[in-house]
């Protein structure tokens, strides 16, 4: 009996895991892909339309704080990989506002996107954000101009503001540098500011 009960938590945990990796592997923005793509099967678009899980339901919830806490969202290439020198964010701006003192540059316009957070003096071992701080990742080591032109189109044509689609946009790199043996620095790191991205 027990051995039985055993094996049907294992199915359980293993659909439970498949369906959570496939949820959090799917882009936020793929209902709208899936609802454009007429060439798709009738099987492909009910499978879909099941994993279409809004943001806010607790299952969402449930998925996200299961893939952070395992730690699926990360690239296992590795065993024990070497401690990040930076923590970095993007944001994606219509305008700059450059502080020549400081050196900190932040968003003068209208913020498209951004996954920094000003509040925060800490970061965060379990953060929903994982999955915006992974693509920033790999769209910052890219550093390819097309990449960087394709992130703020979507995000300049995808706001409730009716943005031009040429309308001029910055990418700001925030990189904050970690010297953990030095006290006198914030938890977060040093700041400091780029330009990775102009649209001309």
């Amino acid at each position: 009996m027990f051995v039985a009960i055993k094996n049907f938590l294992i199915v359980i945990f293993c659909i439970f895991h498949i369906t959570a990796i496939a949820w959090w592997t799917l882009p936020h923005s793929y209902a709208d892909l899936v609802s454009e793509n007429p060439d798709q099967t009738y099987l492909e678009y009910k499978l879909f339309e099941w994993l279409r899980i809004p943001n806010n339901s607790q299952l969402s919830h449930l998925f996200s704080h299961y893939i952070n806490v395992t730690g699926s969202q990360q690239y296992w290439d590795f065993f024990a990989p070497q401690s990040p020198k930076f923590h970095q964010y993007v944001s994606v701006c219509t305008g700059l506002d450059i502080n020549k003192a400081s050196g900190a540059i932040n968003c003068a316009g209208t913020t498209l996107f951004s996954n920094l957070k000003h509040n925060d003096t800490n970061y965060k071992v379990f953060s929903d954000s994982s999955r915006y701080y992974r693509l920033t990742e790999t769209l910052i080591n890219q550093n390819d101009p097309k990449l960087f032109k394709a992130f703020s189109h979507y995000y300049l044509t995808h706001q409730a503001d009716n943005f031009s689609n040429t309308s001029a946009t910055e990418i700001i790199l925030h990189q904050f540098e970690l010297y953990p043996d030095l006290k006198d620095l914030p938890n977060t790191g040093y700041r400091t500011d780029t330009i990775l991205w102009e649209s001309h």
